[in-house]
């Protein structure tokens, strides 16, 4: 199939970050529904993947697009797996992580720079990843169903952010909460033993209040929507700063997949923005 069809008129489809995570959920879903009865879906699952993406990001997206996408899957899923069977490189299951040393690292990134994308981080989506593009069987058990993405799109926004070679990375959360429900479930029970009863100053109960309403407010700003298409233009605009299109456009990639740093960049004035850039850029060095 010709690159040509993922043209409407003279402009060339963009996928975005979450429209990739929207697109594997999906078919993932469509596996479990018996719709990839071989190694390749059947028609009708790329034709919801496009009507899905359409609704959910407001583009018009054709199911020959999302065919011409599975093209970028299969090489992601081909790399990993040429790197999982490589010497000197381990896997964590429990982590969906690709492992190894410094040496062993700088060595394949001089080598196939690219390859740092899956190295000593968490592989977002792998089990749905095996499932469209791998041999693996979907369950319905496993899948997930593509209405709760930006459910839990936002929610995947609390978890914690380390810094990996200049890239974010998400920590999982999963033993984090266990602890505080733990440690709350052990605060409420200390509190009940103490008998102590709130104090009733009005004072104390009114910077409660306060507090409470600033959290509500940062909150909203934090879990806020990005408008993506302000956020391209934003970033395409410091062409004007001497960056190449290719720059701003890897830096726009990298501020979709982290809506945090996003709500940062479109928050800071001119001179930050560049100050941002220039850190941001000498990391992909």
């Amino acid at each position: 199939m010709s690159k040509g069809k993922e043209k409407v008129g003279s402009k060339k489809f963009r996928w975005l970050p979450p429209m990739h995570t929207m697109m594997l959920t999906v078919l993932a879903e469509e596996a479990t529904k018996g719709n990839k009865p071989s190694n390749t879906f059947k028609p009708g699952s790329f034709a919801t993947v496009a009507k899905v993406i359409t609704e959910q990001f407001g583009v018009e997206c054709h199911p020959s697009y999302v065919e011409n996408r599975m093209r970028t899957l299969r090489t992601m899923w081909t790399t990993i797996q040429t790197l999982q069977k490589k010497s000197g490189f381990g896997w964590d299951d429990n982590l969906k992580m690709i492992t190894c040393d410094a040496k062993t690292y700088q060595e394949e990134v001089m080598a196939h720079r690219k390859h740092a994308n899956f190295l000593n981080k968490k592989i977002e989506l792998y089990d749905e990843l095996a499932i469209v593009v791998g041999k693996d069987l979907a369950t319905r058990s496993f899948a997930k169903s593509y209405v709760d993405i930006d459910t839990e799109h936002d929610n995947a926004e609390g978890t914690e952010m380390v810094a990996d070679n200049g890239e974010e990375g998400v920590v999982d959360k999963g033993k984090n909460v266990v602890e505080s429900s733990t440690t709350g479930s052990t605060l409420s029970k200390s509190h009940k033993r103490g008998g102590a009863p709130p104090s009733d100053d009005s004072a104390l109960t009114d910077l409660s209040n306060q507090l409470k309403e600033i959290a509500v407010a940062l909150k909203e700003i934090s879990w806020g929507p990005i408008d993506f298409n302000s956020l391209y233009s934003e970033v395409m605009a410091m062409a004007a700063d001497g960056y190449s299109e290719d720059m701003l456009a890897t830096a726009f990639d990298h501020l979709c997949e982290n809506k945090k740093v996003a709500r940062g960049f479109l928050a800071k004035n001119a001179k930050l923005r560049k100050l941002w850039m220039d850190s941001y850029l000498f990391t992909r060095l």
